[in-house]
């Protein structure tokens, strides 16, 4: 399961699920998507939430495995949003942002798994 090709998959699903999640954060807001995309502890954070895309993908198959990761890892960033990074948005916009972190991620995991790379 935790294989070493799996575990660079989802560390890149991580990395391109928050400079979405950047990028949302800068359409919506106004906010220079720059100082997000390269701050570290976001980076990762997303890379530890994606992880979870392993084990998930592993027990589950099709669209089931996608509306799993895509609600684990929306509940995982928007939860530590707010409850341990203090974020004051709204709770609408938080779930819009990070909606785009878990689609691309989940999105990159599943893609990149199925391909023989």
């Amino acid at each position: 399961m935790f294989t070493v090709r799996n575990v660079i998959l989802a560390a890149i699903a991580g990395v391109l699920g928050c400079i979405a999640n950047s990028l949302a954060i800068a359409a919506m807001a106004g906010a220079d998507p720059i100082p997000l995309i390269l701050s570290a502890g976001r980076e990762f954070w997303s890379i530890v939430f994606a992880m979870a895309l392993i084990p998930i993908f592993a027990r589950v198959a099709g669209v089931t495995a996608w509306i799993a990761g895509f609600v684990v890892l929306e509940v995982l960033s928007s939860l530590s949003a707010v409850y341990i990074w203090g974020a004051a948005a709204p709770w609408n916009f938080i779930l819009l942002v990070n909606g785009a972190y878990a689609l691309v991620a989940v999105a990159v995991y599943a893609l990149g798994r199925s391909k023989n790379i």
